[in-house]
């Protein structure tokens, strides 16, 4: 069974783009490639195309493999580079290396090409499935996973940023927080996923009660931030407090059952309550239990 392959080939001889081909159906692979001879030709190719892996030609007449690579590194994407051809010296081959190419391959001896070929897109693969778990990382630590709102870590962060563009700028801004009564009843009764549930559910109504820049975040357990970085006045709390307070009056169905949720909201103003995140939300806090 042959293997897909989506090769870009930057090559200015026909004879030699489809010697390299032949190596490849024989290798194993079903090739869909495009030949480039030019820079623009090749932007254009890496902008409207996923490719798996470039193969480049060391030196043409008006483009050279040291070009292809740096045009390639340009546009951010992790492909394989490799080079085929006739003329590299070891020197030069030793230079590419350095560059970024990944392998260089003789055009007259084109017997390590499917290996190398195997070879690099496995690493390459590697590379994308190790991005892919350091974004996942960066993104869980920032985020809840239960409701896919930034987390109290991320939340502390945007007070304190608001908190100092306020007291620089004599803004007035506010912070929310609040917690919903007898979460635990939920838990307890129905279990954990409903609970989760409706925790996420009471996230998509607060986060559709506001606007940009306005945030909300969930901070543990059945707590929840919400923050007013730019209020035209003081009294805007309330109107947010009330709009708040009304798309949470509807209960929440959780396995059929309507699920009425009550809220507790403390709330501070920065810079009147506190000129720092930590002293404004230990304000707020205190607000919200008494």
């Amino acid at each position: 069974m042959t293997k897909p392959l989506r090769a870009l080939i930057v090559e200015d001889s026909e004879d030699d783009t489809e010697l390299l081909l032949r190596e490849l159906r024989r290798g194993g692979y079903d090739p869909f490639h495009a030949r480039v001879d030019a820079p623009e030709a090749m932007r254009a190719e890496l902008a409207a195309k996923a490719w798996d892996i470039v193969f480049s030609d060391f030196t043409m007449p008006n483009f050279n493999a040291f070009d292809a690579l740096a045009l390639l590194h340009q546009t951010g994407l992790d492909i394989p580079f490799i080079i085929v051809s006739g003329t590299i010296g070891e020197d030069r081959a030793v230079m590419a290396m350095k560059a970024g190419a990944h392998d260089y391959i003789l055009k007259g001896n084109l017997k390590r090409l499917v290996p190398a070929v195997e070879r690099e897109l496995k690493e390459a693969e590697v590379r994308r499935e190790r991005w892919r778990a350091e974004e996942r990382s960066r993104y869980l630590a920032h985020t809840d996973p239960v409701t896919d709102l930034p987390n109290r870590i991320r939340f502390h962060q945007q007070v304190q940023q608001a908190v100092a563009t306020s007291v620089r700028e004599g803004r007035t801004m506010a912070l929310l927080l609040m917690d919903l009564e007898r979460f635990k009843e939920v838990n307890n009764t129905l279990g954990h996923n409903h609970g989760d549930q409706l925790l996420r559910q009471v996230g998509q109504r607060l986060r559709g009660a506001l606007f940009p820049p306005d945030t909300v975040a969930r901070l543990g357990g059945d707590e929840f931030g919400i923050l007013l970085p730019r209020l035209a006045s003081p009294d805007d709390v309330t109107i947010v407090c009330k709009k708040i307070l009304a798309v949470l009056d509807e209960p929440i169905v959780i396995a059929g059952i309507p699920v009425a949720v009550e809220t507790s909201i403390g709330v501070a103003l920065a810079p009147a309550h506190a000129d720092n995140a930590d002293n404004l939300m230990q304000q707020a806090d205190m607000a919200m239990y008494r």
